[in-house]
């Protein structure tokens, strides 16, 4: 059987050297749930800091952080269609904070940032590479 191979912008990236994910940058499909994914985190962000400082008893606090760090640990993972949390977080909290972000947010506007730049880099370079072929393709079509 013969086989037909073609780019389709699938990357893998090494996500600080714990884990590796899959995705094509330029996939409107994936970076709507990107976006719709980093949105309903954002909105779950106010609601936890909202609801641990109505929380008094220690052990309420912490059972609400263990629920919340789950789900978000499910949408993350969801995204990406494969576990990425346990190998990138460990047992930290995803809510915990880094550089005055959660690490979830840091994470996702890790991968913001590289779909917008590849995004940037790929209509550069779609333009004069579709002029070369609907040229090329243009002498056939006289004929």
């Amino acid at each position: 059987m013969k086989e037909l191979n073609f780019e389709s912008g699938l990357v893998t990236y090494s996500i600080n050297g714990a884990c590796e994910v899959s995705f094509n940058p330029t996939d409107s499909n994936f970076v709507e749930r990107l976006y719709t994914t980093f949105e309903e985190l954002d909105r779950k962000q106010d609601e936890y800091k909202a609801q641990v400082e109505k929380l008094s008893d220690k052990r309420e606090i912490f059972d609400y952080v263990h629920e919340r760090d789950a789900e978000m640990r499910g949408m993350i993972d969801g995204l990406f269609a494969t576990p990425v949390c346990d190998a990138l977080f460990g047992s930290m909290n995803v809510y915990a904070i880094a550089n005055g972000l959660p690490v979830w947010c840091n994470f996702l506007l890790a991968v913001m940032d590289e779909v917008d730049t590849t995004f940037t880099k790929e209509q550069k370079a779609t333009n004069p590479r579709i002029a070369k072929y609907t040229a090329k393709y243009q002498k056939y079509r006289r004929k």
